[in-house]
């Protein structure tokens, strides 16, 4: 029974993300992010470190996904701003690997949610903008 939740879960995670616009996909990493921060600190109060790993693991490949993602073209600075943010983030995620803080995973959290509450309020006037501007990049 599990096993197929999990499959449902995968297929249905995998078609948001065929249909999904950018905007969209950035949501899902950041929730991605706080889910598996959030699997990470039960795994380290219950031992499990494997599982430990395979969350944090994840969340810093997202996090990576997130510097891949920036537009350093059109905004270098802001852009650099970001790229530093989600790398100090990386590296404290990969100091909570061998000191099993979970205070870090908070600092970390703390960080990141402002951003990904911003990302999440951005007015549909201004995504309708970003999409033509990429729109435009594409066609260019």
């Amino acid at each position: 029974m599990r096993k197929n939740i999990k499959t449902y879960q995968s297929i249905s995670v995998e078609s948001v993300i065929n249909t999904a616009n950018p905007h969209t996909i950035i949501s899902m990493l950041f929730d991605g992010i706080f889910k598996s921060l959030s699997i990470t600190r039960g795994a380290i109060e219950r031992k499990e470190l494997s599982i430990k790993s395979s969350q944090l693991n994840k969340a810093i490949s997202i996090l990576r996904s997130l510097q891949d993602s920036l537009d350093t073209e059109s905004q270098p600075k802001i852009s650099e701003i970001f790229y530093d943010l989600y790398t100090y983030c990386i590296d404290r995620l990969m100091e909570v690997s061998t000191s099993l803080n979970c205070s870090i995973l908070d600092d970390v959290v703390d960080l990141l949610k402002p951003v990904a509450d911003a990302w999440k309020e951005i007015s549909e006037v201004d995504k309708k903008a970003g999409f033509e501007l990429l729109q435009e990049k594409k066609t260019s």
